[in-house]
């Protein structure tokens, strides 16, 4: 089952809360709207991908994603998946419609705490450049109620909980 606005606004204004920092009006009917936050990692053509900040980066100045690049970038929220439910991540439609890509590996399990997300984005278009920055609408989280608890939650066995920073492969 697929929780509602009401039960994602219950959640959110929960402890710990569902996601921080909270803003109501990125609830929808029965998803939660994430935005882009300021960590990122940058894929070099040779050895590993560099950090990337992008602090200072808004609308009138965002940073760029060539045609046919991909970035490891952090969501602004830090997620509290509670241990009675599951998340899925979406690409907003608008993103799609301008020609970006999330990759396929966004699932939140139970348990999964004090950690922003890390979103694989990438530029699939051909010509045209597209700008991010701080707080842009990137993806929604859709949250399933489980039909029962799990033996051992992603609080025991995760290995991405309580990271501040967006991360690469551990593994």
């Amino acid at each position: 089952m697929i929780l509602t606005d009401q039960e994602l606004n219950q959640l959110c204004q929960g402890t710990p809360p569902l996601v921080e920092p909270f803003d109501p009006s990125l609830i929808n009917p029965a998803s939660l709207d994430i935005r882009i936050g300021t960590s990122g990692l940058n894929e070099q053509e040779e050895g590993e991908p560099m950090p990337l900040d992008l602090t200072g980066y808004d609308p009138n100045r965002p940073y760029i994603l060539e045609p046919q690049t991909w970035l490891l970038v952090a969501s602004l929220e830090v997620f509290h998946i509670p241990e009675f439910a599951a998340g899925e991540v979406r690409l907003k439609s608008s993103r799609a419609r301008e020609g970006f890509d999330l990759s396929l590996a966004l699932w939140l399990d139970p348990g999964w705490q004090g950690s922003h997300l890390t979103m694989a984005l990438r530029n699939t278009t051909r010509f045209r450049r597209l700008g991010i920055y701080p707080g842009l609408k990137i993806a929604q989280v859709i949250l399933h109620r489980l039909s029962n608890l799990p033996q051992r939650s992603y609080a025991q066995t995760g290995r991405y909980n309580f990271d501040r920073r967006v991360q690469g492969s551990k593994g």
